[in-house]
């Protein structure tokens, strides 16, 4: 019996105009009528994902900033922010890159002003709740993620300059064509599930799971039922046993109408 469903947004639940479908609204109240505990889970932080599914957030848990952060029931039962010294060190390596940083915060993002620059459309849609500063370095927020946005596409350089810089004492993850995320070792999405598995009272067994993205494949591993989208990179399909139909033609959604139904097998 399936009591919990959990999934990515970008390239997953989202179609490429990055919009939430609406129809998600009504579902994941029929979830809950079920007995069914519906998790998006995404790279953004608290705030921004409680105001994107503001119709439903307070009926639903969280997964944030690509696992930093679990929210369950209203309340934060998971956080793990970044070391300050990596804070420190990131914002120091991205001065001699092409790249946008934002910490991401317990409060709000923090970042230097995107107004006007190529950055702006990027950031516009994940961070809408920001402050501007221009010292980083002296934001005393926790932060539970450091986002990097690199429009020359991370996997070109930037990335292995960031993972060589760091040598280990932290971890960093590509969750995006233009994105990448420093967080805490040892922190991914699937360990968040597993808090909120544990919280509810939920098994991998009663979990179902959909993603398209590498930052999605600790959540697949925590369902029994992990679902990779259509129109994932080819590599990704190995880490799932179901597949779904893309996220533009509603993959996600045709499955929760069929859980909701009792048609789900």
């Amino acid at each position: 019996m399936v009591k919990l469903v959990a999934t990515d947004l970008d390239g997953t639940l989202l179609g490429t105009d990055k919009v939430i479908p609406a129809e998600i609204f009504p579902l994941a109240h029929a979830l809950k009528n079920k007995g069914v505990l519906f998790v998006p889970s995404s790279g953004s932080s608290p705030y921004t994902l409680y105001e994107n599914f503001r119709p439903i957030a307070d009926d639903i848990d969280f997964i944030c900033d690509n696992g930093a952060v679990a929210i369950s029931g209203g309340e934060i039962i998971y956080s793990r922010p970044v070391p300050r010294e990596i804070v420190t060190e990131v914002l120091e390596w991205s001065k001699g890159e092409d790249a946008h940083v934002l910490l991401c915060g317990s409060q709000t993002t923090y970042l230097e002003s995107v107004e006007g620059t190529k950055y702006e459309p990027h950031v516009k849609p994940y961070y809408f709740r920001r402050v501007s500063r221009d010292e980083l370095w002296k934001v005393q927020d926790d932060i539970n993620k450091i986002a990097i946005c690199d429009l020359r596409n991370p996997r070109t350089g930037s990335f292995d300059r960031l993972v060589k810089m760091l040598g280990g004492r932290a971890a960093a993850t590509v969750s995006g064509e233009v994105w990448m995320d420093v967080m805490q070792n040892g922190i991914d999405k699937g360990k968040a599930l597993t808090a909120i598995q544990k919280h509810r009272g939920i098994t991998a067994d009663e979990t179902v799971a959909f993603g398209d993205f590498y930052n999605d494949i600790p959540l697949l591993k925590c369902a029994k039922y992990a679902y990779v989208m259509k129109n994932a990179n080819e590599d990704m399909f190995e880490y799932g046993n179901r597949i779904a139909d893309s996220n533009d033609e509603g993959g996600v959604l045709k499955v929760i109408r069929e859980i909701v139904a009792g048609t789900f097998r």
